[in-house]
C-alpha cells in the first residue's frame, strides 16, 4: 500500500508515514518528511505539511503549510531562514502558508488536494517600488516567478527562483532596459532594490571577460574553473552555494568571445594565456584547478605547466573530461546535427552565411544548452565560433603528464564498462586517479543537482588537502 508501519511493544501496528513521499524537483530527490520535520522543529510551529505544487504549467515549487503553536502567526521570512539553516537550498520551500489545521483524509492522512494555493502577492514587510526603474524590475521579477507582485526587498531566490528562471529574467531585463546585465549581477544583487541600485551606478559586471570573478571574497587559495567548449564559465556560478564561503572562485573564458583576432593557436598556447591570468590573481601555489569537458583538458595542461615552473598543484579536478580527441561528447542524433552546423559555421567565409548558420543552430543549441538561446545573434555567433574552434584545437592536442592526484567526476548515466576514466587518463597522470560518479549525463554536469553533489565532494577534498598541508 505504500504505508510504513511498525509494531509497538504491545503488538499493535503504528503508522509511521508513507514510502512514496520522495519527490523529484528540478533534478533533486527530496524527502518531504525531512522538510516537514525541519519546519516542525521551529518553536512557533506545531505541525507542518509540505508538497510540490504546479499551479503554473511547468513551474513546480515546494509549498509548506504550517499550524502555529500559539496565536502568533510566524513570519514567512523567519520560517524560510529557519529552513535554510537546516536544509540544502533546493529543499527550502518557496512558499509558506499558515492554517488553523492541516486537512486530513478519512483515514487520517494529509489531504494534499485540500491544501490551498499559496498567495502570490508580495510580503507585507517588503517595500513597494519607489521609482520607474524599480517598478519595471518588480514587474519583470513577478512575471518570471509567476507572482502577482514582488516587493523591492524580496530576494529572487528566496521567492523560489532557480537558475533557469534567473537566465530568463536577466534576458528580459537586458531587452526591456537595454542594460548590460548578466546572471552574476543577479546572484550578487538578488532584490529589486539592490539590482536597481547596481543598474543606476553602472557597476554591472562584464560577463564576457576572460577572467570572470564568480566570488572574490575568502582567504583560501582560489578555485579556477576553465570553460567547456562553448567558452563560457557562467555554468560554474552555482558552485558558490555548495563550496566553502571562504573559497574565492574564478572562471576562465575564451578570448574568442570578445571578437579579438589575437587568439591562441593550440590548447598549449591557451593554457599559457590562462596561466598568466591566474598568476595575476594568485602569484604562488598551492593552486586549485577544475575544468568541465574541453575545460578539463586545458586545466590539466595548466597544471602540467605550473609543475614545470616548480609550483604546487594541490587540486586538479575534471568534470567528465577525456584526453582522447572527441567533440565534447556529441553522441546523440540531435548533437550530431549540431556538430554538422558547427562545421558549416567554421567554414563560413561571409557574414550572411554565418548569420544563416546561427539561425539554423538555435533549435539545437536550445536542446543542448538552453541558457544560451537568450543571446543575441552576434553573441551566439561568437559562442558557436568558439565551440567550432575549440573542437578543432582539441582534436589536434596531446596532453602532457601531470604528477599528482587527478579527481575525475564521471557522468555515470552515460558510462559503459569500456569507458573507465582511470584507464583513459592513465597515460597522462603519474599518480592516483580518484573517480567520483555523478548520476547525470555529460551535458547535465553543471546543472543544479550535479553541482550540488560535486560541490559536496570538492568541499571534502579541499578539507583533506588543507589538513594534509
Amino acid at each position: 500500500t505504500g504505508d510504513v508501519v511498525r509494531w509497538d511493544g504491545e503488538g499493535r501496528l503504528e503508522f509511521v508515514g508513507r514510502a512514496d513521499d520522495q519527490v523529484k524537483l528540478r533534478g533533486f530527490r527530496i524527502e518531504l518528511e525531512e522538510v516537514e520535520a525541519a519546519l516542525a522543529r521551529h518553536p512557533g510551529i506545531s505541525q507542518a505539511a509540505v508538497m510540490v505544487r504546479e499551479d503554473q504549467p511547468g513551474d513546480k515549487r515546494l509549498a509548506c503549510y504550517v499550524v502555529p503553536a500559539t496565536d502568533a502567526v510566524p513570519d514567512p521570512r523567519a520560517l524560510r531562514e529557519h529552513a535554510a539553516a537546516e536544509l540544502p537550498d533546493y529543499m527550502v520551500p518557496a512558499a509558506f502558508v499558515a492554517l488553523d489545521a492541516i486537512p486530513l483524509t478519512l483515514n487520517g492522512k494529509v489531504d494534499r488536494k485540500a491544501l490551498p494555493v499559496p498567495p502570490t502577492t508580495a510580503a507585507l514587510t517588503s517595500r513597494l517600488p519607489r521609482t520607474p526603474r524599480e517598478e519595471l524590475l518588480a514587474r519583470l521579477f513577478a512575471d518570471v516567478l509567476g507572482r502577482e507582485s514582488v516587493g523591492i526587498d524580496d530576494s529572487f531566490f528566496d521567492l523560489g527562483g532557480h537558475s533557469l528562471q534567473a537566465a530568463r529574467l536577466v534576458s528580459r531585463i537586458r531587452k526591456a532596459m537595454s542594460a548590460g546585465l548578466n546572471i552574476r549581477d543577479l546572484f550578487e544583487a538578488p532584490t529589486v532594490a539592490a539590482l536597481a541600485a547596481r543598474l543606476a551606478s553602472g557597476h554591472t559586471s562584464d560577463a564576457w571577460e576572460v577572467l570572470l570573478p564568480l566570488r572574490t571574497t575568502g582567504d583560501r587559495p582560489p578555485l579556477f574553473c576553465v570553460h567547456p567548449g562553448f567558452g563560457l564559465s557562467w555554468s560554474y556560478l552555482g558552485f558558490a552555494a555548495h563550496l566553502p564561503d571562504d573559497l574565492p572562485l574564478y572562471g576562465l573564458q575564451a578570448r574568442s568571445l570578445q571578437h579579438t583576432t589575437d587568439l591562441p593557436g593550440s590548447v598549449d598556447e591557451m593554457a599559457d594565456a590562462y596561466l598568466a591570468r591566474i598568476r595575476s590573481v594568485q602569484k604562488a601555489g598551492p593552486y586549485h584547478l577544475l575544468g568541465w569537458s574541453f575545460g578539463g583538458l586545458v586545466a590539466h595542461q595548466i597544471a602540467v605547466k605550473l609543475q614545470e615552473q616548480g609550483e604546487v598543484v594541490a587540486l586538479l579536478a575534471v568534470l567528465d573530461s577525456y584526453p582522447e580527441a572527441s567533440s565534447d561528447a556529441l553522441t546523440t542524433a540531435e548533437e550530431e546535427e549540431f556538430e554538422t552546423l558547427l562545421s558549416s559555421f567554421g567554414e563560413a567565409t561571409d557574414e550572411d552565411h554565418r548569420k544563416s548558420c546561427v539561425q539554423e543552430a538555435r533549435p539545437s543549441v536550445h536542446r543542448i544548452a538552453s541558457g544560451l538561446t537568450d543571446l543575441d545573434d552576434d553573441r551566439l555567433a561568437a559562442v558557436l565560433y568558439t565551440y567550432a574552434r575549440n573542437v578543432r584545437l582539441m582534436r589536434e592536442f596531446t596532453p602532457g603528464k601531470f604528477h599528482g592526484e587527478l579527481v575525475f567526476f564521471s557522468a555515470s548515466a552515460e558510462q559503459t564498462a569500456d569507458t573507465r576514466a582511470a584507464d583513459v587518463w592513465e597515460e597522462y597522470v603519474v599518480g592516483p586517479i580518484s573517480v567520483e560518479e555523478i548520476d547525470c549525463t555529460h551535458g547535465e554536469m553543471t546543472q543544479p543537482p550535479a553541482l550540488a553533489a560535486i560541490g559536496r565532494l570538492l568541499s571534502a577534498e579541499l578539507r583533506r588537502i588543507t589538513v594534509g598541508m
